[in-house]
């Protein structure tokens, strides 16, 4: 057997130990396109560099056409959030008050953030407020009902 059975053997199994061990697609492309110059190695049926060709066009063209779909596909059924998306709609209260020209701040599972208000109302302190988004660093927030901002 030609020594490029056992190159594309090595290029199977490697790929499929890194797909195995990953939480992504990365390599079953790599895989598959191995496959056809694996069977045509075993045969001798045409030379390294068609089998090298092969390889790389099937790889290529199953990366561009398929991973995107195949990576929606697997997690469509995923609805988790990130640690900070599942903050947002989170009710705290205001440390130091925020309004159009400072920032002011907000105390969220014992960590002190930037706060300032969604559109740069003025918010004090002591007010529940809700959060509304992230950027970077900072909490945008919106003041909640005056009701709850009677509460302690």
């Amino acid at each position: 057997m030609d020594i490029m059975f056992w190159v594309w053997l090595a290029i199977i199994v490697v790929t499929i130990v890194v797909e195995a061990f990953t939480m992504e697609i990365i390599s079953i492309w790599f895989t598959v396109g191995a496959i056809p110059s694996f069977i045509l190695a075993g045969f001798n049926a045409v030379g390294w560099e068609i089998q090298l060709v092969i390889f790389i066009v099937i790889s290529a063209v199953l990366i561009l056409s398929l991973r995107k779909i195949t990576k929606n596909f697997l997690l469509r059924n995923s609805n988790a959030k990130t640690n900070l998306a599942s903050v947002i709609g989170t009710k705290v209260r205001m440390i130091e008050m925020t309004d159009f020209d400072s920032i002011g701040t907000v105390k969220l599972n014992g960590v002190t953030w930037s706060a300032v208000g969604e559109n740069g109302e003025t918010i004090e302190s002591g007010a529940v407020v809700e959060i509304v988004k992230i950027e970077g660093n900072k909490l945008f927030v919106k003041e909640v009902d005056s009701k709850e901002k009677n509460k302690k």
